[in-house]
């Protein structure tokens, strides 16, 4: 990283009054430039903000550290803090980027319309998402470009609190530094070192889904994936692994939740190990323990409330597992029913 030299760019720090509350915005103080030593993305950024990398995948900045929560939870109210993020998507073959930008974070009603820009020379796409929350409206700009066919460079700018205006200048100072993610070509003697994501965090916050919490490594992401005949799933994982992860899928137990039954019928999914009794939030339960593929381990919990089945799995590298069982343990042991 190197700090700029060519652009120095101050906001005075103001208090916004929204909703009979006063909302602090954190200037945006001298900028910084973060060079990504694998994928060759860089960024500037404001040296005063928290700041998180992942080189070869993301470089993410927040106003604080203490918004971070926030920005995975999306609580209706709270610390109106903005947040920077600049991801590199390597392209599965037969992908485009256009495979990229069909999937959203939010509801597809939420996106304004695409237009056109340019980024770093090239032509990019831009849309605006926006949606009220109690404190006021959370407001977006995310932006998709391509110099290298077999990456996409995904950029965007999000704040809380009807506070986006105020970085605004900001964050387009911030956009037209960018340059895009691509693949190095690497000569053949070249060596390369590769710099490793790191471990689950031992620092666990609390997450809120549907009916239940649980408290997860604050370097770990939220996704929602779609699982077949679930109601609602949950994914959450870190950068290092990707076999590493703890996902909890909801299912209507309305016809069926006699919970012995449901257990006994999932056998076969978990090569007939026996189950062991346990509990969760307070509920009888049961848990699988086995191997799904070679060097990998899941336990998979089952639990029925409110008429709904709740499947809790935690998969961990055997070769790893010092790092990933004990804080997985720790996350699953604080699950609880709202």
């Amino acid at each position: 990283m190197k700090k700029s030299t060519t652009f120095l760019f101050l906001l005075l720090a103001f208090v916004v009054f929204s909703c009979g509350e006063k909302k602090q915005i954190v200037e945006i103080k001298e900028l910084a430039t973060y060079d990504d030593p694998i994928m060759g993305f860089s960024i500037k950024y404001p040296t005063n903000w928290e700041i998180q990398k992942y080189p070869g995948d993301r470089f993410l900045a927040f106003t604080t550290k203490t918004v971070i929560k926030r920005f995975r939870t999306f609580d209706p109210e709270g610390e109106a803090g903005a947040k920077i993020e600049l991801l590199a998507i390597k392209l599965p073959e037969g992908q485009t980027i256009d495979s990229v930008i069909a999937k959203k974070q939010f509801t597809p009603e939420t996106y304004s319309a695409p237009t056109k820009v340019v980024i770093d020379g090239v032509e990019a796409v831009k849309q605006t998402y926006e949606f009220p929350l109690g404190d006021g409206v959370f407001h977006g700009e995310i932006y998709y470009a391509q110099k290298d066919p077999q990456v996409v460079t995904v950029i965007s700018f999000e704040a809380f609190g009807s506070t986006f205006e105020n970085y605004k200048a900001g964050f387009d100072q911030i956009l037209n530094s960018v340059k895009l993610a691509y693949i190095p070509q690497v000569a053949p003697d070249t060596i390369k070192k590769v710099v490793e994501a790191p471990p689950p965090s031992s620092n666990l916050i609390e997450y809120k889904g549907e009916g239940f919490s649980i408290k997860i490594p604050d370097n770990f992401d939220v996704r929602n994936p779609k699982v077949g005949g679930a109601l609602k799933s949950y994914q959450y994982i870190g950068e290092r692994r990707l076999d590493c992860d703890i996902r909890i899928d909801i299912f209507d137990a309305s016809k069926q939740n006699k919970l012995d039954k449901i257990v006994e019928d999932n056998k076969a999914r978990h090569k007939n190990t026996e189950p062991k009794p346990t509990t969760l939030s307070g509920e009888k339960a049961y848990y699988f323990e086995y191997s799904p593929i070679q060097n990998v381990k899941s336990r998979v919990y089952y639990v029925v409330h409110n008429n709904k089945l709740y499947r809790i799995t935690m998969n961990w590298f055997v070769g790893e597992e010092q790092n990933y069982k004990p804080i997985f343990e720790k996350s699953v042991n604080s699950f609880k029913f709202q």
